[in-house]
């Protein structure tokens, strides 16, 4: 999905809190991923375009100047046929979510999180886990 097939999928992880991001980051490591990870939308952009990774798992409202749902619409515009994935604490309104695959909350199980990440790797298929 955007460069060459590896062994390991590459999720890049976007969130302006270096905490969440280190927890997500193990996280999915322990669970077999390859992670790459940003602070901001811009370096966010940056790591997309250069790095190629097979899924995006943004936060809603974050990352420094740009929302999830305005990266994923960038991102989307650049690489169609890599899943995004916009997480949340909070309520999101559906016009927020136009660009994204699916959504989340942050409440969500660890193994509803894998799963959806799975399916949209292995599927390409929307899916909300919520």
């Amino acid at each position: 999905m955007g460069g060459p097939r590896r062994l390991r999928p590459v999720i890049l992880c976007v969130d302006d809190h270096q905490t969440g991001l280190d927890v997500r980051k193990r996280l999915l490591e322990k669970a077999g991923y390859r992670v790459l990870t940003a602070i901001s939308a811009h370096r966010a952009l940056e790591v997309f375009r250069e790095k190629h990774p097979d899924l995006v798992l943004a936060e809603h409202v974050a990352p420094a100047c740009i929302d999830g749902p305005a990266l994923a619409a960038t991102m989307k515009m650049l690489k169609p046929a890599v899943p995004v994935v916009v997480y949340s604490a909070d309520l999101v309104w559906p016009e927020d979510m136009r660009s994204a695959d699916t959504f989340i909350t942050k409440v969500v199980s660890t193994d509803e999180l894998l799963r959806t990440i799975e399916r949209l790797l292995h599927t390409g298929l929307t899916v909300a886990a919520s």
